[in-house]
């Protein structure tokens, strides 16, 4: 008796695609994992911690350009949070020609603001949803660029942009934008000295706006990676209130003494801008933080005056204070 010729059990395509992978891919196999230096929920300044890991995951990604930032989990950037975050990614595009691997948040206003910062884009994100980013103006300069007038760069293009008719600015409040106009002329004049004159990275910023947590408070946010008050002051240390060359002096004492100006104005009035800055905006109801290296001078901080663990290169200085709206516009 002749027998059938036993045919071959074929495997099913579904087993083939389970123990293989598709393509033969085997899924015992580990799957590659991506070298990533995570960030929480917030990127800002004023919270030390908050800032400390963010100021260290930058500088990790700044030092290994195939690391990944990653921006999974964050739900909240300050307009100072903005101002670190792209003086970042535009040093780390200066030094490698090419822009830092970013994984994206899941936030999606978080993915707006990395959109209106120019650091990403994402086609399916609408940056005019929300209304508290559309009012930052986030403006970049190069330390070489010529002369501007800031006092009518504020006045006619940042702020009515900011503020689109819907606000009222009183003499008070216009005095400040003025004494902030000369805080960035010296932002411009000295950051990049001394050591830093040979850097070839020489941007600095300017954050414009309302905060998300507080529409009746208005910003002005100046950042460098300069050289910072205290090496600044200690470069040229005549004329001052206070005898600047004790070495003893904290951070946070030398930005105090920045504030206090100087014993006599030059004769184009430099030397009194941060003083006369401050007096008004204590006259308006307003505010002022400064962090420079570790130093941490603030108007309305029990903390300030205390130098903090994590270290800011550069400088930092914020000014905010109370804005009215005009009752037809709201």
């Amino acid at each position: 008796m002749r027998h059938k010729k036993q045919q071959k059990k074929r495997p099913h395509p579904y087993k083939y695609v389970q123990f293989k992978g598709r393509f033969g891919y085997s899924f015992d196999k580990e799957k590659p994992k991506l070298n990533k230096i995570s960030v929480g929920k917030a990127i800002g300044i004023y919270e030390e911690e908050i800032f400390e890991q963010v100021s260290s995951a930058f500088n990790e990604v700044m030092d290994d350009p195939e690391l990944v930032l990653d921006l999974t989990k964050v739900v909240s950037i300050t307009i100072n949070g903005g101002l670190l975050l792209k003086g970042f990614c535009d040093e780390f595009y200066h030094k490698y020609n090419k822009k830092p691997n970013i994984k994206s948040p899941e936030n999606n206003k978080m993915k707006a603001v990395l959109k209106y910062l120019k650091i990403k884009n994402y086609q399916d994100v609408k940056v005019e949803h929300y209304q508290d980013i559309m009012c930052w103006q986030v403006l970049s300069y190069d330390y070489t660029q010529g002369n501007i007038d800031f006092g009518k760069l504020l006045a006619t293009e940042i702020i009515p942009k900011c503020w689109k008719g819907s606000h009222t600015i009183s003499k008070h409040s216009s005095n400040i934008a003025t004494s902030v106009s000369e805080t960035i002329y010296n932002c411009k004049e000295h950051a990049y000295t001394g050591t830093k004159s040979n850097s070839t990275f020489k941007q600095w910023y300017l954050g414009v706006g309302e905060y998300p947590d507080d529409t009746h408070k208005f910003s002005f946010c100046i950042y460098d990676k300069g050289i910072g008050i205290k090496a600044r002051l200690k470069s040229n240390p005549s004329g001052w209130v206070e005898n600047i060359l004790d070495l003893s002096r904290s951070d946070s004492s030398m930005i105090e003494l920045a504030t206090k100006g100087k014993k006599v104005a030059t004769e184009d009035g430099r030397g009194q801008g941060l003083k006369n800055a401050i007096e008004l905006l204590a006259k308006n109801y307003g505010e002022i933080d400064i962090f420079s290296d570790c130093g941490f001078f603030s108007s309305h901080d029990e903390n300030s005056g205390i130098d903090r663990k994590p270290r800011l290169e550069g400088t930092m200085v914020s000014f905010s204070f109370p804005v009215e709206y005009n009752k037809e516009s709201l």
